[in-house]
Parts: structure tokens; C-alpha cells; sequence
């Protein structure tokens, strides 16, 4: 066989179930009995079966489908030749069934015509079901989908009145249902001997007297062709240009999962400890490091730590803040801040007996939270007079550093959808001379996928979501994309890909969860159990259903009766500024990627001090924001996993505090020594 260029179709319309009349579901396939594959008592066999991708019969009509697309978009390989194109899978829930019938006796099929089209059967024909309408509309042919197929490809507004194919268009009902005539009504005898006055009232209207007077009436016209539609095709936003090493490193797979400047988790030896990002370095036998500074009440700061493994850290929106130590702050009717803390009465003991420097972590990771400062400032326009416009590189937003180009989760759309982010635009309106902000806000601009998959049985073609197709995507979703498609292919037959679903979109602040991280690299490490049995299912989902987002930790930690804090956005100049008091005066964020001096970096490399102690792990399950999506990436029932996110957020029914490591009891009997969480 000669070899084919495969072609990837991104929208589909197509419904496995429709709502039928009674709104009752109804599967879009032929019937149970169509289905039925057993003879009748005449040895007569007259059944429906799904033909699978690499039968000969589907891969002829998606070479024929193939074929006529390249011809009609006139699509040409680099050199400029012709070559042969073939869909690598119908559109998403669209399914070829074969009708058969054949006629059995003593064993044995009944030829009645060896030049008939269905071979040694007496029918054979295919039909593609898969369209919205339902299973009574199917097509017939390639030729007779491919109309459809075209308007899928390049109808950027998606509204099936503008497709062409004979089930869309209702002019041509005899070709949509054979058999069916298209009722037209016999001219009425004129009334009168005067002759019709006949004007132009609209197409295909004519006025006729009559006694009544002048009425109008439409008259049939014969079926025209629907003009070629050929709307604007959807096209990704070329990615910006990377400005620094450190945006270049930041958007490549599998390098520093963690950036300077960001709030994470930290393991402190058997402990855990909320702390901030310094700096990062690479030795050269490739070993990576990050310096991590301990978030801490504005007396005390502890010692700042070197990291050597992503096994030992976490992104801040991975776990949920449990309760306070001290535990009359967690009953506070208005929620304590960092700002206003009343750290002297925690150091009299007065609200209860706990640390003081976790709980200081927790209020200070609450104000990072909280947070957002734009950085490197490309152009300044003046969109109006007194509107100006600043455009910049990226922005630190709560706890991540965001660079333009980096995809973002977002709270808008499925759940999964992601922006790759474009531009960080702050607008400013002064007052008639200038002199004074009247108006500031801040927004997003970037272009928005959505998560889709398509059957794929041929591991040896490329999958939709490779590199090749998509250059304007960033390197780190096509590398985890061809990770978690190479286990999907072989154990599903199916693959994944981003689907661009708009351009240039402004979104707010709020409307963004976090950072986006690769499912492949951070699943391993979050749930290291579940994982290796969802990959080997192939159902390796979004590591987005599986964290927090930002905003959710101002309520985590609150009773339920308590008065709900309000998300906000406090815009700080520095990052320095965004940590406050919180670390030491002295604290640099440094980027790059040069070691420190060899003085400042800890020697232990992960044996820090207090880790000694009766502690236990942090519990990370929880359940996700989209509760629909439980129990498809693996993940242990709800039953089995002894809670969820609720649980977790909200302690009130733990009693042994001792499971959270550095929110135990004993900080209250004995002095802290550093111990750290």
C-alpha cells in the first residue's frame, strides 16, 4: 500500500445519544435488533456491525474522504507535490456500520450473484453514523459526507446552516430521505378574467388578484445549489517570543518544575513546610537544586534549605491548609490576616497553644495568595486619552509565576480548558491632568484549547497532538500529550489532543485556577499509587482535576458558619514586596540558573534540622472541583480514600492532630526547635 499522510479532524458534531421524541435517550446507531446477528429460520442473517478503523472498508472511505479534502483545500507537502492524504479517524463520535445479509444453508453462505457488490453476501453496504440529528439521518457514501466534512474543517462558526451536506440542507429532502417528495402546491384558478399583475415582492413571490383582493402566495422554486461557504479558518496565535533564559527554560518539558519567587510545599524532613522559591541551579552532572526559604511569623525566620528532588516539594495548589495551631484563630468571625495578626497574643498564648511559626506560614501563604505583580513591561500604549495600556512578559499570580506563553488553567469552560497565555495587559485611567489613577485593572489575553480525543489504532501514525502539528502550542503540552497518548493508543485506541476552541480572548483574573502543570511529570509524584495503574489503562487525565485553585485557601481552613472571604486581587510592585514580612529582610529571588556560593548552600542537601519528632505525612487526596470526572484517572473511591477535599479543607472531625505533620499538638507542649511542617 502506498503510504498516506494522515489528517486529523478537530470539531465533530457527532452524538453517541440523542433525546429522542419523549425526551428519552436514544443511542445514534442502528437498532438492538438491526444489531441482532442471528438467522432467522429461513438461514437469512440481515444485521448491522461496527466496522473497526483498520478493516478495509474504513480505511477506503477515509482515503477517498482524505483525498477529496486535500483536493478541495488544495493542500500540498513542503516540496509542493500531491500526495496521498487519509483521515487518521473519523470525527469524534462518528462510527461506520456495515449492513449484511447473507443467507446460510448447511453451514454454508448462499451466493446468489458473484459479481454483486457484497461479495459472497446479498448486501453489503456502509453507512456512517454520527449525526446530530440522530440514526434515521445517516450518510451513505464518502461523497455523501463529505460535504459535512468540509464544514466541519473550515466553518469557524460551526453553525450547521451554513453546511452544504444533503442531511443539513433542508432544500433538498428527496436527496436526505430517499423515497420522500417534496409536496407542492397546484396554481389556484384565478377568480377573475383579469390577468395577474405580477411584481417583484421577494424571491419566488407572485401576486394574484383575487376576490378577496391581492394576496400573497409562495410558489415552489426549484432546488438551488447553497453557495460554497469558505468562512475564516480558526488559526493559533503564534507563540511569543522568548525574552530571557529563564522563560526559555520555564517552557520546555521535564526541566525545573518550580520557579523563582513561587510559594510551594516543602519536605522538612519527616515534616512539611510551606516556603518560597530563591533560586534554582543545575550542577554539571545535570542534578537540579532550589534554594527554599520557609515562610515564618515576622520574629522568627528559620534558616533557608537546599532541594534536590521534585519528590520533596509540591506546588502550593496541590494540598489544602489545614486549621490553625492555635485553635481560637480558626473560630475568628472575621478571618485573621497577616497584616493585622495579633502576634503578641499568640505569643501570650491567648489563642490557644500552638506554633507560632506555622501558623504564621499559613496566614503569610494566605496573603501570597492573594497577590498578583506583572513583570517585564514590553510596550506602553495610550488606547484613549487618559487610558494607558501596559503590556507585559508575565506576571506572578498568587502563588506561580506565569510567563507569556506558558499555558494556565482556567475556572471558565469544561473544567480542563487552558489559555496559552499571550500578553499581561494592566490598563490605568488618570485624572484630566494625569496626576492621579482614577482606574486600574488588570487582564488576560491568550488563546483557549480544550482537551478532545479521537480514535487512534495505528500507534505507528503520529497522533494529533504531535509537535509537528502544532507549532504554536508550547513544547511542554505536546511532550505530555505524546507521554499519556502512547499508553492511551495501545490500551484504549484512542488519542488526545488540544482542541483551539478561541483566539485572542481577554479573561480576567479570577477566571484563572493556577498554573498549568504536565500530567505525566506531577501525577507520579501527587498520586504515585494510582497513577501507574491509570496509565496502564490509558486514562491518564488532566493533573488540573486533581489541585486546588487559587483563592480556594482563604475559606480552606474556615469553619462552614463562619462569613465567606471574598477573593481579591492586591497588586504588589515586587515579588519581594508580595512576601512581606514573612521572610528574612535580607531574602534575593534569583534567576537564573548559577549556583549559589559554596557558603550559602545548606550541606545536609535535604537533612535539614527538625526533622526529629513524632510527625506523619499530609494526607493530599481530595476530591476535585468537577465531581463528574471521579474515579477516571484512578483514583480511589471516595469510600476507600477515607475523605475527599472537604475532609481534608475542613478538619473539625480530626482529632488526632498529629496526622498533619508540623500541625500536631506537640508544639504546644514543648518549644518549637524549628520543627517545620
Amino acid at each position: 500500500m502506498a503510504r498516506f499522510y494522515p489528517l486529523y479532524v478537530r470539531r465533530s458534531d457527532g452524538r453517541l445519544e440523542i433525546i429522542a421524541k419523549g425526551k428519552r435517550n436514544e443511542h445514534n446507531e442502528p437498532t438492538t435488533d438491526q444489531l441482532d446477528q442471528k438467522p432467522d429460520k429461513h438461514g437469512i442473517s440481515d444485521f448491522y456491525r461496527e466496522v473497526s478503523l483498520d478493516e478495509m472498508k474504513s480505511l477506503d472511505w477515509r482515503r477517498k474522504l482524505g483525498g477529496m479534502l486535500a483536493r478541495e483545500l488544495n493542500w500540498k507537502d513542503k516540496s509542493g507535490t500531491d500526495n496521498g492524504y487519509m483521515l487518521a479517524a473519523f470525527p469524534e463520535n462518528y462510527r461506520l456500520y456495515e449492513h449484511v445479509k447473507k443467507t446460510e444453508k448447511d453451514g454454508k453462505t448462499e451466493v446468489k450473484s458473484k459479481t454483486h457488490v457484497g461479495g459472497g453476501n446479498d448486501r453489503q453496504d456502509a453507512y456512517l453514523y454520527g449525526h446530530p440529528i440522530g440514526r434515521r439521518k445517516r450518510f451513505r457514501s464518502p461523497a455523501d459526507f463529505f460535504p459535512h466534512l468540509l464544514w466541519l474543517c473550515t466553518d469557524e462558526t460551526g453553525d450547521p446552516d451554513n453546511c452544504g451536506c444533503k442531511i443539513c440542507s433542508p432544500e433538498d429532502l428527496e436527496a436526505a430521505i430517499p423515497g420522500a417528495k417534496v409536496k407542492t402546491e397546484k396554481p389556484l384558478k384565478q377568480e377573475t378574467d383579469t390577468k395577474p399583475t405580477i411584481t417583484q415582492a421577494g424571491a419566488g413571490m407572485v401576486r394574484q388578484p383575487s376576490a378577496q383582493g391581492i394576496r400573497v402566495k409562495q410558489e415552489p422554486s426549484a432546488p438551488t445549489a447553497k453557495p460554497a461557504i469558505t468562512p475564516k479558518q480558526l488559526t493559533s496565535t503564534p507563540l511569543p517570543q522568548r525574552k530571557t533564559n529563564d522563560q526559555h527554560i520555564d517552557s520546555q518539558y521535564h526541566t525545573f518544575m518550580y520557579r523563582p519567587g513561587e510559594l510551594i510545599w516543602f519536605r522538612r524532613g519527616q515534616a512539611w513546610g510551606l516556603g518560597v522559591v530563591l533560586r534554582r541551579w543545575v550542577t554539571e552532572s545535570d542534578q537540579y537544586h532550589y534554594t527554599v526559604q520557609p515562610l515564618s511569623w515576622p520574629h522568627y525566620h528559620p534558616q533557608a534549605v537546599t532541594k534536590s528532588s521534585d519528590l520533596e516539594m509540591r506546588p502550593w495548589l496541590a494540598w489544602s491548609v489545614p486549621r490553625f495551631t492555635n485553635d481560637a484563630l480558626n473560630n475568628l468571625l472575621e478571618a485573621p490576616r497577616y497584616d493585622n495578626a495579633d502576634w503578641q497574643g499568640m505569643s501570650q498564648k491567648r489563642y490557644g497553644t500552638g506554633d507560632m511559626e506555622v501558623d504564621g506560614s499559613i496566614l503569610a501563604a494566605k496573603a501570597i495568595d492573594a497577590t498578583y505583580t506583572p513583570f517585564g513591561l514590553s510596550r506602553t500604549l495610550e488606547a484613549e486619552p487618559g487610558l494607558i495600556e501596559k503590556h507585559y512578559d508575565g506576571l506572578f499570580l498568587g502563588a506561580e509565576k506565569m510567563w507569556a506563553g506558558d499555558p494556565i488553567r482556567l475556572q471558565i469552560g469544561s473544567g480542563t480548558d487552558i489559555m496559552v497565555l499571550h500578553s499581561v495587559v494592566e490598563r490605568k485611567r488618570t485624572s484630566a491632568m494625569g496626576q492621579q489613577v482614577i482606574q486600574q485593572s488588570s487582564h488576560l489575553v491568550g488563546d483557549i484549547y480544550t482537551l478532545a480525543t479521537v480514535n487512534h489504532s495505528n500507534p505507528s501514525l503520529p497522533s494529533p497532538a504531535a509537535a509537528a502539528n502544532n507549532p504554536q502550542l508550547p513544547p511542554r503540552l505536546t511532550e505530555d500529550l505524546a507521554q499519556r497518548n502512547a499508553r492511551s493508543i495501545p490500551a484504549k485506541r484512542t488519542a488526545s489532543y488540544w482542541k483551539l476552541v478561541a483566539t485572542q480572548r481577554r479573561i480576567e483574573l479570577n477566571d484563572v485556577k493556577g498554573r498549568w502543570y504536565e500530567a505525566s511529570l506531577l501525577l507520579p509524584i501527587l498520586q504515585q499509587a494510582q497513577y501507574e495503574d491509570a496509565a496502564r489503562k490509558g486514562e491518564v487525565q488532566e493533573a488540573s482535576l486533581w489541585m486546588n485553585s487559587r483563592g480556594d485557601c482563604q475559606n480552606s481552613n474556615r469553619p462552614s458558619n463562619a462569613p465567606k472571604v471574598a477573593k481579591v486581587n492586591v497588586r504588589k510592585e515586587t515579588r519581594r514586596e508580595a512576601l512581606g514580612r514573612a521572610v528574612p529582610p535580607d531574602a534575593e529571588i534569583m534567576d537564573g540558573v548559577d549556583p549559589p556560593p559554596p557558603n550559602n548552600v545548606d550541606p545536609a542537601l535535604g537533612g535539614e534540622a527538625g526533622s526529629s519528632g513524632e510527625v506523619m505525612d499530609i494526607d493530599p487526596r481530595f476530591e476535585t472541583a468537577d465531581a463528574s470526572r471521579r474515579g477516571q484517572q484512578g483514583a480511589q473511591p471516595a469510600a476507600e480514600s477515607g475523605g475527599g477535599l472537604d475532609e481534608f479543607m475542613n478538619l473539625d472531625d480530626i482529632d488526632d492532630h498529629s496526622q498533619l505533620p508540623g500541625f500536631g499538638q506537640e508544639y504546644g507542649s514543648q518549644p518549637s526547635q524549628g520543627r517545620y511542617y
